[in-house]
């Protein structure tokens, strides 16, 4: 495949430089504002539900980080909808429908390639996953001829994912004095995807964990809505804005931290050495070659005792938050809140988005989504599990922490039977 995952050495280099844009900085609002839309109207129908409560989260999570990645990726706004309402959809295939049946059959696709799929005579299910691949292919080409147009005419792009890549793969974009060999039409199209992989399962599933957490924690809700309630006074989000918010919701990141420390959804980072490596391992050298395949093992380095105490198996988001010595304007009966920092881990570590040249840019656009996320449903509202007959709460809450530590890999981390648990939304 033709995309900045699989490209090594120079051609790594040049991609990674073409498609640095597509997530900066000025991304980070968009992705703010849309995931507290998206959040919010999911919190509307959660609301809506009887005493019964639902099981749909995880899967309601999914449509949400679908339609914030759609959203700032793609330009292509959606209203939110349940599961239920997602499976009542048209003849002909929107972007996220596509999308959504390509991201819910990718590992079947990799194992057997889209060409399989536009075999004749397939069952109805896999023949719609081929409708899936050549409708998205064609929602991705449409955009790549239309922002060339725009660029033709010297109109400035849509700022999307598709237009930054598209710039990036115009030999004019580049200058006549540059060497870069622009991008193809196939490393476009590679790393459309890529993008829309990364960006939404990783994200999915990661706050699917952390949403899952809380629910067995009551304790931590209270301490994130804390804060929430501390820096966002005015309870309606549409006034919440990224730049006055994001960096002062510590304890929203350090829940996005602790669970991706314990629960990430991938089970090791592969990388190569592109030249030898010297390793010093409890006094002695070790020599990697050149080219070897190494996968740190994530979930190992996480929980080393070493670095995270005694407890380093226990999901603690506060292990994450310090308290800085009062300043000269925190004194007094400043609330302590103000004072709390952020921990930074040990280099080396921590490395849940990778470390060095290759670390994952989509880094900050999580980590974005994920406090707004939290943000919107925490500061006025707490979850609990629908109760079952002759269990008692801390049996409840040990029935979902049960839940979450039935996981396994398939292509990534996750828990086998979210469903599982039924769980119910409460303004406090």
């Amino acid at each position: 495949m033709a995309d900045l995952l699989h490209a090594e050495g120079p051609d790594w280099q040049r991609q990674r430089r073409l498609t640095a844009p597509a997530f900066n900085e000025q991304k980070s609002p968009l992705v703010w504002a849309e995931s507290l839309r998206q959040a919010g109207d999911m919190l509307q129908s959660w609301l809506s539900h009887d005493a019964s409560g639902f099981t749909s989260t995880s899967d309601d999570i999914r449509t949400l980080a679908l339609d914030v990645l759609a959203y700032t990726g793609f330009q292509k706004s959606y209203a939110w909808r349940s599961k239920k309402e997602a499976a009542i959809v048209d003849q002909a295939m929107t972007y996220r429908d596509s999308l959504s049946i390509i991201l819910a059959n990718v590992l079947t696709i990799v194992v057997l390639s889209p060409r399989f799929f536009q075999l004749p005579c397939l069952p109805q299910r896999l023949r719609r996953v081929g409708v899936a691949i050549k409708e998205f292919k064609n929602y991705m080409l449409s955009q790549i001829t239309e922002e060339r147009r725009l660029e033709a005419l010297g109109h400035a792009g849509s700022g999307t994912l598709v237009s930054n890549l598209v710039r990036a793969s115009s030999e004019d974009s580049q200058g006549k004095s540059s060497q870069m060999k622009p991008l193809t039409i196939d490393e476009i199209l590679g790393n459309i995807f890529v993008f829309n992989f990364a960006g939404h399962d990783t994200t999915a599933i990661s706050m699917n964990y952390a949403l899952m957490l809380l629910v067995a924690r009551p304790d931590i809700q209270d301490w994130i809505g804390e804060e929430v309630k501390f820096y966002l006074k005015d309870g309606q989000s549409a006034t919440w804005k990224y730049e006055d918010s994001f960096e002062k919701l510590k304890r929203c990141r350090a829940i996005l931290l602790e669970t991706l420390r314990l629960y990430n959804p991938l089970p090791g980072i592969i990388k190569y050495t592109s030249t030898v490596q010297t390793l010093k391992v409890n006094g002695k050298s070790l020599h990697i070659p050149t080219n070897t395949l190494v996968v740190p093992a994530l979930q190992t380095l996480h929980t080393h005792p070493k670095y995270w105490g005694a407890d380093s198996l226990s999901w603690q988001p506060e292990r994450w938050i310090r308290s800085s010595p009062p300043s000269s304007q925190t004194q007094g009966d400043t609330p302590s809140i103000l004072n709390e920092e952020l921990l930074e881990p040990e280099k080396g570590t921590f490395i849940a988005w990778s470390e060095g040249m290759k670390k994952c840019p989509g880094k900050k656009f999580a980590q974005v989504e994920a406090v707004a996320v939290l943000a919107r449903l925490f500061r006025d509202h707490r979850v609990d599990p629908v109760p079952m007959n002759g269990c008692s709460t801390a049996q409840m809450l040990a029935k979902v922490m049960a839940a979450v530590e039935d996981s396994d890999v398939e292509l990534l981390l996750g828990m086998r039977d979210p469903r599982s648990v039924s769980v119910q939304w409460r303004k406090t």
